[in-house]
């Protein structure tokens, strides 16, 4: 709604491409204009949206990094997403301030604003995804059977040696401990592997029902858009209630659900650290951890890459449809509708291809993948050998429409449970928050490229390219992530940071008995160990 908004808003402010001392007449049909920017510089309306979207991602990019890591504290989790929920409604209300084509400026300042209180929500909400797998009944029924197996295995231990000096009796017990502990030839591995599987089928359902209930929502909201569209003649206004009406449903169902949402509170907050400098410092630390865990830095790489193509070729096929053949308001609100309506029964479809052929999740995301670069491909080579296909007539755009919808949702959960399945426990937020940053780090860069492309070239179809070859690289270094090494890397990082957090608690406070020992070098040991 916000990138209609901006493309209606530059059109009002421009003059025909045609001839550049004619205002621009919205009215005619298959007009096209371009705005003044500076000196001799003009940029179609489209241009303008996605560089408008560019400088979004920068600023959601920079709230993010700046509040995510704290939510490992306290209640914050919970009380942030609250808060960010507040901030977006009054955000997009705040839209009905725009009375005329010359507070185009103000779009400017509250489309980043909304990006970024969305976008910061999304951060604390995914955290909450491996918290709660942790605590399923399944997950933790695999835990216990892998605990029994390895106390078992301790008894059997202190057998040995306390019947080690009778042959005939310590033969005795160690057949009966090997029975307790490998009753069927199952060792400790198999068990563990197993879990595993348990934890990544729960992340799996639990991603797919949430996907499911957000595109429910999805569908409700652009419907009730799409009637406020048509009842007010597709007006500036309508876009404009459209808006504010997203945002109150956005704080109405967080706050519906804040009630039922349990807090798990972490640790307090450090005493003495402020929000914003503690939190650039954890993700600071965070990023030097990725020198431990190999495989969650291939996917957070790969993750860059392959989020900013798949966001560009969303926000150019908009655009395109919008600018070129020519779209409605209504009918960039049914494409919404439908690409949602569809990613529902696309989410359960894949769910149950993966069930049937008991696929992993990494597959998964490589299939939907190839999807996805099957399409920009034809996007990118058709334009070359015909003037008439190419995302030239409404019924590819239809059909585009469709084929994402089958699988974007598939996308977006499958990354959400590898990074779920590879990031250390206790630190959720922290690594879930580099997830969101990797995306919003990047999604600056596609939406700019493209639009830079548009400037040089006349097209915006041309700009297909970028999208493909970030697909191309992405996927080749998501091949590469290998999920059970990246969960051992975890556990292991875990179990050596509450090691190096027990060590610290048993150093007895250091007392500065000269005036020229430094209370900061003190500290610097401390923090060195």
């Amino acid at each position: 709604l916000v990138p209609l908004l901006v493309q209606d808003l530059a059109a009002m402010n421009g003059v025909e491409a045609a001839n550049l001392t004619q205002p621009c007449d919205t009215t005619e049909e298959d007009y096209k204009c371009v705005m003044h920017i500076f000196g001799n510089h003009y940029l179609d309306p489209g241009t303008i949206s996605l560089y408008v979207s560019s400088f979004s991602a920068v600023i959601s990019f920079v709230v993010s990094l700046s509040v995510a890591a704290i939510a490992d504290y306290g209640a914050y989790r919970k009380r942030l997403l609250a808060t960010f929920a507040i901030l977006g409604c009054m955000t997009s209300i705040s839209f009905f301030m725009i009375q005329s084509p010359s507070l185009f400026w103000m779009a400017l300042v509250l489309s980043p604003l909304g990006w970024a209180c969305y976008n910061a929500s999304s951060v604390f909400t995914n955290a909450f995804l491996p918290i709660y797998v942790r605590v399923h009944p399944k997950v933790l029924e695999a835990q216990d059977r892998v605990g029994a197996h390895l106390t078992l295995q301790e008894m059997d231990e202190k057998n040995k040696d306390f019947f080690g000096a009778n042959h005939r009796m310590s033969s005795h017990f160690y057949s009966y401990g090997n029975a307790l502990t490998n009753p069927t030839g199952t060792n400790h591995s198999v068990l563990l592997s197993e879990q595993r599987k348990v934890e990544e089928q729960v992340s799996n359902d639990l991603s797919a029902w949430c996907a499911g209930a957000g595109i429910v929502g999805t569908v409700i909201v652009q419907g009730f858009c799409i009637g406020i569209s048509v009842g007010m003649k597709e007006s500036l206004l309508s876009l404009q209630i459209a808006i504010a009406f997203t945002g109150v449903w956005w704080l109405a169902w967080t706050m519906a659900v804040l009630p039922w949402l349990n807090a798990r509170p972490g640790p307090p907050l450090p005493k003495g650290q402020n929000w914003i400098t503690y939190s650039w410092s954890k993700n600071f630390k965070t990023v030097k951890a990725m020198r431990q865990l190999s495989q969650i830095t291939r996917f957070t790489l790969a993750w860059f890459l392959l989020s900013d193509g798949i966001n560009t070729v969303t926000a150019l096929l908009y655009v395109i449809t919008y600018q070129e053949l020519k779209f409605s308001h209504t009918e960039s609100l049914m494409m919404t509708i439908a690409l949602s309506s569809v990613s529902f029964f696309g989410t359960y479809l894949f769910l149950m291809i993966r069930r049937f052929w008991k696929l992993s999740t990494k597959f998964m995301a490589m299939l939907t993948l190839g999807l996805y670069t099957t399409l920009t491909g034809y996007f990118v080579i058709m334009p070359y050998f015909s003037m008439v296909y190419g995302l030239r007539q409404d019924w590819e755009v239809w059909v585009s429409v469709v084929y994402l919808g089958l699988i974007i949702s598939t996308f977006f959960g499958v990354a959400k449970v590898m990074m779920a399945e590879l990031c250390p426990e206790g630190e959720e937020n922290e690594w879930f928050s580099l997830f969101q940053l990797a995306d919003k780090g990047s999604s600056w860069i596609g939406p700019f490229a493209t639009g830079a492309i548009q400037a040089m070239t006349g097209e915006f179809r041309p700009g297909f390219w970028f999208p493909f070859s970030l697909f191309i690289v992405g996927g080749a270094l998501l091949f590469t992530v290998d999920m059970n090494k990246g969960k051992d890397e975890a556990a292991r990082y875990t179990a050596d940071q509450e090691a190096k957090r027990r060590l610290l608690a048993s150093i007895p406070p250091i007392t500065i008995t000269s005036a020229g020992e430094s209370p900061f070098l003190a500290r610097r040991v401390l923090l060195d160990l």
